[in-house]
C-alpha cells in the first residue's frame, strides 16, 4: 500500500496563489484535510514569535476529490516567512510543516517558507542538463589540438593521447585527448536528438592542465578549444538550438600562471592583497608561503579581503562574472563554492555569494546560478545568493549509495530504503520551494565515479536510478555518456570517471539510450515534474518511490509517481484512487498491482491531452 496523507499543503497554485511577491503584501494560501476538523488557522513566525491567524472553509471549482479546503492570508512581513497549520479535531490538534503531519510543534527548520520578492530562473526548471568535460567530448578541429611536449607543466613536458585511449593516472592532468568547443558544436545534433536542452562546460579559459580548473586568463577562451572565437560560435549554434549554457566559475582559485599571482609573487601590492600569505610561523608548517586550494602549488587561493578581487572575479561591471554572461552565457556553476572567502578561509562566503548572485542578476535577469557544495548546502540556501546547489548532499551520493551498496570512495553500506526516504526528505522540506526546485540533480560527474561502475555494470539498475533522477524535484543532469553506458576502468573517481565520448554507435548501449530519450521526453512535458511538490510514499528496504504533484488554481491536480527498486522481486502495490498511465509503455494501471520496479516506473495521472 502506498502512504496515504491525510493532509496537504504545498506551493502549486491551489495551495500558494503567488510565489515571490513583495515584502509588504500578502498572499492567499489554502491547506486541504481528509480529517474531522473543527477549525484550522494560519501560524506565522513574526520576530521570534508564533501569530494565529484565521483560516476559513473554500471550495476550489475543479476539485473532485473528497476533503474540505481552508484558506488564509498570510502577510509576508520579511525576506522569508515561515508558517505552519494547525488542524484541531474534536479530541486532539496536529501540526501540518514541510515535515508532514505532527502531534508535537516541530521546529522552525521544519515550517513551510516563503520567499518575498525571490525570481527563480525557471527556465531551468525546465531543462535536462547535459555536463560536459570539454577536451573529452568531441575533437572538431584537430589543428588547434594540444602538440606532445609542447609545453612544460608542473616541471613535465604536456602529454597527448588518441582518441578512446584508456585513462591512466601518469595522464591526470597532463593528458589532452583533443576535444574541443567546435566538437561541441557538431554534436548539437546529437544531444537535441537525445533531448536534453542545456549544457554545463568544465572550465573553457585558459589554462595549461586538461580539467582547466588552473586558469591562467579568465578574459579568454582556450585556443586548445578554439579561443573566443569559437566560443561565439557555439553559443549562437546552441541557442539557435533553443539550448542554454552554463559555464564553470572557478573563483576560489586561480592558476599560479595567472598575471595577478605572478605580479603579487614579484611584489606588486595591490596584486599580492588578491591573495593570502602565511605568517613566519604558519611557514614553518607549511611549504608553500601562500594558502592554495588543498595546499596544491598551482592553485593559489584568492583573498576577497581585497576589494580589488571581489570586482575583478565577481561583482564589478566588468568582471569575470558579468562579461561571459554579456557574452552570452546563462549562467554559472560555481567551482568549490563552500570555500570562496577571506583570508585563507570561508569567512564571508554567504556575502560574497550574494554579491555574485546580484552582479549576474544586473547582467541578466534570469541568470542560474548554482554553486559546488559537496556536503550539506542548507545554511547557503535562503535564495539569497546561489539559486541552488549540486544536490550531492541531498539526492546524489545517497541514492547511488542505496542503489550500489557502498558510498562513492568504495566503502560498504547497508543503507535502506526507509533511510535513504528519511534523508532525501528532509533535505527536501528545509529549503523554501523556489530554491528545491533549483537544486542540481546528477547520479555521476566528473568529480565521482561513473554511475554504470558504481553498479557492477548493471544497466537495469542504472535505468532505475536514471528515472528517479529525471523524476526528482530540481533540475535534472546527465554526464556525458552514461546515456549510452560509458564507464571506467578501474575504482576510484579522477581521472578513471573522464573517459573520451565514443561516437561509433557500434560501443554504444543503443537500448539504455532510447529509455533516456523517453524518460527526456516525459520529463520536459509533465509540469508536475518540473514544478510539482515531492512527498516520499513507498519506502522499503529495497523499494522507494515519490510522487510529483502540480495542483491547478482550480483544483486540478497532474501527478506523477515515480517507483524504483533494487531487487528483481515483483512488489505488490495498491495504486492510489483512479487510473494511473505507464508514462512510457502507455499502460493503465488501477487499484492493486503487482509491478517489476527494477529498471524504474514512471506512473502519471491528469496529464493534459
Amino acid at each position: 500500500m502506498l502512504s496515504p496523507i491525510p493532509a496537504r499543503h504545498d506551493h502549486t497554485p491551489a495551495y500558494t496563489a503567488a510565489l515571490g511577491l513583495p515584502q509588504g503584501e500578502s498572499v492567499t494560501l489554502r491547506v486541504w484535510t481528509g480529517l474531522p476538523v473543527t477549525g484550522v488557522s494560519l501560524k506565522v513566525v513574526r520576530v521570534g514569535e508564533i501569530e494565529y491567524l484565521p483560516a476559513e472553509a473554500v471550495t476550489l471549482p475543479n476539485w473532485s476529490g473528497e476533503g474540505q479546503w481552508f484558506e488564509a492570508r498570510l502577510p509576508i512581513h520579511a525576506g522569508r516567512v515561515r508558517y505552519a497549520w494547525e488542524l484541531r479535531l474534536p479530541d486532539d490538534h496536529l501540526n501540518l510543516t514541510a515535515a508532514g503531519l505532527t502531534h508535537g510543534r516541530r521546529g522552525f527548520r521544519s515550517w513551510f517558507q516563503y520567499l518575498a520578492g525571490h525570481i527563480a530562473p525557471e527556465w531551468a526548471w525546465q531543462s535536462v542538463f547535459y555536463q560536459i568535460f570539454p577536451d573529452r567530448f568531441r575533437d572538431g578541429d584537430s589543428s588547434n589540438n594540444v602538440r606532445e611536449g609542447e609545453y612544460q607543466y608542473q616541471g613535465r613536458p604536456i602529454e597527448t593521447r588518441p582518441w578512446g585511449a584508456p585513462i591512466d593516472q601518469a595522464g591526470d592532468v597532463h593528458a589532452h585527448y583533443g576535444g574541443d568547443l567546435r566538437g561541441i558544436q557538431d554534436a548539437l545534433p546529437y544531444l537535441t536528438d537525445l533531448g536534453v536542452n542545456a549544457l554545463w562546460l568544465t572550465p573553457i579559459f585558459v589554462s595549461p592542465s586538461n580539467h582547466r580548473y588552473d586558469i591562467s586568463d579568465y578574459r579568454h577562451v582556450d585556443p586548445h578549444l578554439g579561443g573566443d572565437a569559437a566560443f561565439d560560435d557555439l553559443i549562437g549554434a546552441v541557442h539557435a538550438a533553443n539550448l542554454k549554457i552554463v559555464l564553470d566559475g572557478v573563483f576560489n582559485h586561480v592558476g599560479n600562471e595567472h598575471a595577478l599571482f605572478q605580479a603579487a609573487l614579484a611584489g606588486a601590492e595591490r596584486e599580492r592583497a588578491m591573495f593570502t600569505w602565511r605568517d613566519e610561523q604558519e611557514k614553518t608548517q607549511h611549504e608553500l608561503p601562500y594558502h592554495a586550494f588543498f595546499d596544491v602549488p598551482t592553485l593559489p587561493k584568492l583573498d576577497y579581503l581585497s576589494g580589488d578581487a571581489e570586482q575583478e572575479f565577481l561583482a564589478g561591471e566588468q568582471s569575470v562574472v558579468r562579461q561571459w554572461l554579456r557574452r552570452g552565457a546563462d549562467g554559472w556553476r560555481l567551482d568549490v563554492a563552500h570555500m570562496i572567502g577571506k583570508g585563507g578561509t570561508d569567512e564571508g562566503n554567504l556575502d560574497l555569494h550574494r554579491s555574485l548572485k546580484r552582479a549576474a542578476r544586473a547582467e541578466k535577469r534570469d541568470a542560474y546560478v548554482f554553486g559546488e557544495r559537496f556536503f550539506d548546502p542548507e545554511a547557503a540556501l535562503d535564495g539569497s545568493g546561489e539559486d541552488g546547489a549540486m544536490n550531492y548532499h541531498g539526492f546524489g551520493l545517497p541514492l547511488m549509495q542505496w542503489f550500489s551498496g557502498h558510498s562513492y570512495t568504495f566503502t560498504p553500506s547497508r543503507l535502506g530504503g526507509e533511510e535513504l526516504c528519511a534523508l532525501l526528505a528532509d533535505t527536501y522540506h528545509a529549503l523554501p520551494p523556489q530554491v528545491a526546485l533549483s537544486m542540481f540533480n546528477l547520479l555521476d560527474s566528473h568529480d565521482i565515479p561513473r554511475a554504470l561502475f558504481r553498479l557492477g555494470g548493471d544497466t537495469r539498475k542504472l535505468r532505475a536510478a536514471l528515472t528517479l533522477l529525471l523524476a526528482y524535484a530540481g533540475v535534472p543532469c546527465l554526464y556525458y555518456g552514461t546515456e549510452i553506458g560509458l564507464s571506467q576502468a578501474q575504482e576510484g573517481a579522477m581521472p578513471w570517471c573522464r573517459e573520451s565520448m565514443p561516437w561509433n554507435e557500434a560501443e554504444w548501449d543503443t537500448e539504455l539510450r532510447a529509455e533516456v530519450q523517453q524518460l527526456i521526453k516525459v520529463r520536459r512535458n509533465a509540469l508536475a515534474l518540473q514544478q510539482g511538490h515531492l512527498r516520499f510514499v513507498l519506502q522499503t528496504p529495497d523499494a522507494v518511490g515519490f510522487v510529483r504533484e502540480y495542483t491547478a488554481g482550480s483544483g486540478h491536480a497532474e501527478r506523477v509517481l515515480a517507483l524504483a527498486s533494487r531487487t528483481p522481486e515483483a512488489i505488490m502495490l495498491t495504486l492510489p484512487q483512479g487510473d494511473w498511465t505507464d508514462l512510457l509503455s502507455g499502460e493503465v494501471l488501477r487499484g492493486q498491482v503487482s509491478l517489476d520496479l527494477s529498471t524504474g516506473r514512471l506512473l502519471g495521472q491528469g496529464q493534459a491531452d
